[in-house]
């Protein structure tokens, strides 16, 4: 029991600290056995009805964020006698803990974790989501190196520069309200401690450090001055443009400076360090405050995951202290030997089927099935990492056998940086060209708006889902989907797609794609996540597609 109560449906199995937000608990949800972590709101933050009205709006575009790098919410509780958020259970520790426990993380892990907040970030700003005070006590690393957000929208009202005054902006000390740039330099200066150990600016007078003090940019390595430099700008105007074009930046000074491998060989030095961190001892949750309210009565939780109906919605602190050991293999029952049967003669091996594997092939054909009749959703699609950024939005219709009807809005880089409208029909690809619109071959490696539209219809093809499953090497059930790993190799075997993935495979050098997978309750693909890993010189590509509104009739007709 927390502040005198606790959210219904849950057990709580044990306290995980606390912050100026709230405490956070370890619980267990009692109807799927699902572990989640739940923050109980801070009684200044509960009683701050400008910061909740604010909070709300930003927690219901919260609720529809998913992202490799953000922090997964379920709920947001609000009772008469508190407010709780429950959220997903990540395994892993804090950057704080990591600096506080290893020091510098040296620039290849550093780079690592700035371009997963980059990430996190970019896809919380497609959704017009602030973070507003990132530090590292919100930037989780889990037990693959990942980075990831949380407490997105948790600055109580008129106090954004007091919220993380180390890492805070200088608009804010001026009193103008967090904004996406605010976010970029907040970044810059978690990035910065990773280098060196400390923010850029310390002491007493930090609203005039951050406002006129020079950028202590010869305090980090030559080549990722600019960086700093461009991410710390004192004029808002002078910081990259968007998480996703300051990502591309950070990217091309890595590759330059480091090779290639930088990515994978930051992701496994920061991997490193957060093992260590989690081996050494944790201090002491702080003991819970209790406020003397009554435990609450409401009605039972129907369920985890986002699927179902929120009362309300918010992001929130999870953390596992401990990272040693909460690492849990993909591939279950991968350690558990084969039975021997008694034989006589020589005996024989007898195949067995991994369970986790032999679900994933069940999946895949469910998928299959359900993609297979003709019907439409509108999609959403990201792609990032190498020079290969590009979005997309717009609708498509599945059709009997023939590849998905397309008509969408798509960007990329360079020439294609403008959004541009097309229409992708069987083999032929439409282009709108002012007022008239202007046929040609479908081929996604055509330069410009043609490939770019083809190849938006190669990476978001829903016939893409049952080969990864079918491919799987490693898989799991999560609390709201699955995730797994897939091999290249054997996606590029797989008839009608097995051009796109050989394709991926040379150009990022991977070895194996990481997934993670939502469905519907008819199994229509919801949510698909993609990212290459595999080898120390792979280059990072990730991909996510996100799908709604199926069952709907979509006709898509050639243009005329």
């Amino acid at each position: 029991m927390v502040n005198g109560w606790t959210v219904p449906g849950f057990t709580h199995a044990r306290d995980l600290g606390g912050g100026a937000a709230g405490r956070v608990v370890l619980a267990v949800d009692d109807l799927t056995q699902t572990q989640v972590a739940i923050k109980y709101l801070d009684s200044r933050l509960d009683s701050d009805e400008v910061f909740l009205s604010r909070y709300r709006m930003t927690a219901r575009r919260l609720s529809q964020l998913e992202d490799p790098n953000v922090v997964d919410l379920f709920d947001l509780v609000e009772t008469p006698q508190g407010t709780a958020i429950v959220m997903d259970c990540v395994e892993g520790v804090t950057l704080r803990r990591i600096l506080d426990a290893q020091g510098p993380t040296g620039p290849l892990a550093a780079l690592s974790v700035l371009g997963g907040m980059l990430l996190g970030l970019a896809a919380a700003h497609d959704k017009e989501i602030v973070h507003g005070a990132l530090r590292p006590t919100n930037v989780i690393v889990d037990g693959r190196g990942n980075a990831l957000l949380t407490d997105f929208g948790m600055t109580p009202s008129g106090d954004a520069a007091q919220a993380g005054p180390a890492y805070a902006a200088p608009e804010l000390w001026n009193g103008a309200p967090a904004g996406a740039s605010s976010d970029l330099y907040a970044a810059t200066a978690v990035f910065f401690e990773c280098l060196t150990g400390a923010p850029p600016f310390t002491g007493r007078s930090l609203a005039k450090a951050h406002r006129e003090t020079p950028v202590p940019v010869d305090a980090v390595p030559g080549p990722l001055r600019d960086i700093i430099a461009l991410g710390l700008a004192k004029d808002a105007e002078k910081r990259p443009a968007s998480a996703a074009d300051f990502l591309g930046a950070v990217e091309e000074a890595a590759v330059a400076a480091y090779g290639p491998s930088w990515e994978a060989q930051g992701r496994g030095r920061i991997t490193e360090l957060a093992q260590q961190a989690g081996k050494a001892k944790a201090p002491a949750p702080d003991k819970s405050r209790s406020s003397g309210k009554n435990p609450v009565t409401a009605p039972a939780r129907s369920g985890g995951g986002k699927a179902r109906p929120l009362i309300a919605v918010a992001a929130g602190l999870v953390i596992v202290a401990g990272i040693a050991g909460a690492v849990v293999s993909l591939n279950r029952g991968k350690d558990t030997p084969a039975p021997t049967p008694a034989t006589s003669g020589n005996p024989q091996p007898v195949p067995t089927v991994d369970p986790a594997l032999a679900e994933a092939a069940s999946l895949a054909g469910r998928v299959q099935q359900s993609v297979a009749r003709p019907t439409g959703a509108t999609f959403t699609f990201r792609r990032t990492g190498a020079g290969a950024g590009a979005t997309a939005q717009g609708t498509l219709g599945l059709l009997e056998s023939a590849p998905a009807s397309y008509s969408m809005t798509v960007a990329g880089t360079g020439g294609t940086r403008k959004a541009g409208k097309s229409i992708v029909i069987r083999d032929t690809t439409y282009l709108r060209a002012g007022r008239k619109w202007r046929p040609v071959p479908y081929n996604p490696r055509a330069r410009g708006y043609a490939g770019l539209a083809a190849q938006v219809r190669q990476e978001t093809a829903v016939t893409n889902v049952p080969a990864l499953l079918r491919s799987s090497t490693a898989f799991r059930k999560t609390a709201t989907g699955f995730e797994g790993t897939a091999s290249l190799a054997k996606l590029a075997q797989e008839q009608g797609i097995g051009e796109l993935f050989a394709d991926l495979a040379r150009r990022s050098g991977a070895t194996e794609i990481t997934y993670t997978l939502q469905v519907d309750r008819a199994y229509h693909p919801v949510r698909v996540t993609l990212r290459t890993h595999g080898t120390a010189k792979a280059r990072t590509l990730a991909y996510q597609t996100t799908y709604a509104g199926w069952g709907r009739k979509v006709t898509i007709s050639a243009p005329r």
